[in-house]
């Protein structure tokens, strides 16, 4: 059985699909997969079913490095066929360590190099500029969330150079479902059938605060609005008069079950931030809330009005209050369902786009 690692130096395994769906489809398709991740004491550790799936730590002490290098160098149990690295840290251990086992690497742009370096010092900056440089162009491929972001990274990396890439997005596997839930609805005892908007993820979004603000005048309304996230005190939130706060961690394995309670799902990206615009398009809550048949409130970033034009949301240009486009989404929100699927299994069905990663993984496997 071929074995692959997956060089993530992340701790959010756990909340994007990008990784999880990657690990469970290279496993279901007959490969054995070590997934080294930075473990911290605010993210679940991931669960997977398949047990060709093994945990290591990511390489960040010297005693972590040590072992690593020793077991990548001496250990037949750490002999790969190939390597799939997030950038900046996991691209460059994978150039390195593609380079002692003669095996082929993959650049998996889950974050763009210029948000992860921004707040470096500008001389490790170039160091490490350098580094993605080199670690990008020897890839054998770059996996991109979105052909859009890719389009992005061929600027930000300077990618003067032929290179493959492979769009794998940051969505699940399966058809659409939605299921019989009313997970929100219970911790929150909401005892009445207006629908729920839900906002999943890290709360320091422009047009997040931008609702949490407006929304402290709020009374009654035709709706309820919640905000899920594992991030705590970055709007000093506390007992809000109208959202409905929940920082419980809500595992991977239990996330479709709460998404499903919700009715409309909040996809917040301000035009005017171009971290948050290149972000967008693939943010990981988007799959969330279409798997799970919830149309969607998308703005204000431009590129989000993509939605609107398929019929699955509505797009909010920032502009007009919330309630203006809470109440639209609300009137549009029985139509826009019903063409969800359609646009899941076209733009986002993960096992459907993972066929030609594999094809092109098992080519450069072989020419190897």
């Amino acid at each position: 059985m071929h074995k692959i690692a997956l060089l993530f130096d992340r701790s959010h395994i756990d909340t994007q699909y990008c990784f999880m769906e990657l690990a469970i489809q290279l496993a279901g398709n007959g490969f054995e997969v070590d997934l080294y991740m930075i473990n911290t004491s605010n993210n679940h550790l991931p669960f997977f079913e398949n047990q060709h799936i093994r945990i290591l730590p990511f390489p960040e002490s010297k005693f972590q490095n040590a072992e690593y290098w020793s077991k990548i160098i001496y250990s037949k149990d750490r002999k790969y066929k190939a390597i799939i690295a997030t950038p900046v840290m996991g691209t460059w251990i994978a150039y390195q360590t593609a380079r002692i086992q003669k095996i082929p690497y993959y650049y998996f742009t889950d974050e763009l190099v210029d948000h992860l370096l921004a707040d470096v010092p500008e001389t490790l900056r170039t160091k490490l500029e350098k580094r993605n440089y080199i670690s990008n162009k020897n890839a054998a491929a770059t996996i991109a969330l979105d052909e859009e972001r890719y389009h992005v990274q061929e600027k930000i990396n300077k990618i003067d150079y032929p290179h493959d890439h492979i769009v794998l997005p940051n969505a699940q596997s399966g058809d659409v479902v939605r299921l019989r839930s009313h997970y929100f609805r219970d911790i929150f005892n909401i005892d009445d059938r207006k629908p729920i908007l839900l906002f999943a993820g890290t709360l320091n979004w422009n047009l997040a605060r931008k609702i949490y603000e407006e929304t402290k005048t709020y009374s009654e309304k035709d709706y309820h609005i919640v905000f899920q996230s594992r991030t705590v005190g970055l709007m000093g939130e506390g007992a809000h008069p109208f959202i409905k706060m929940s920082t419980i961690p809500i595992p991977s394995a239990m996330m479709n079950y709460a998404v499903s309670s919700a009715d409309i799902g909040l996809v917040l990206y301000d035009k005017d931030s171009v971290h948050e615009t290149n972000n967008g398009i693939a943010g990981g809550k988007i799959g969330t809330y279409l798997k799970n048949g919830l149309p969607v409130i998308a703005g204000s970033a431009y590129n989000l009005k993509i939605f609107e034009q398929e019929h699955v949301g509505t797009y909010w240009d920032g502009d007009i209050t919330f309630d203006q486009i809470a109440v639209q989404a609300i009137r549009d929100m029985a139509s826009n369902r019903e063409q969800i699927p359609g646009y899941y299994k076209k733009h986002l069905q993960y096992e459907l786009f993972f066929e030609k990663f594999k094809q092109h993984l098992l080519k450069s496997i072989k020419i190897r």
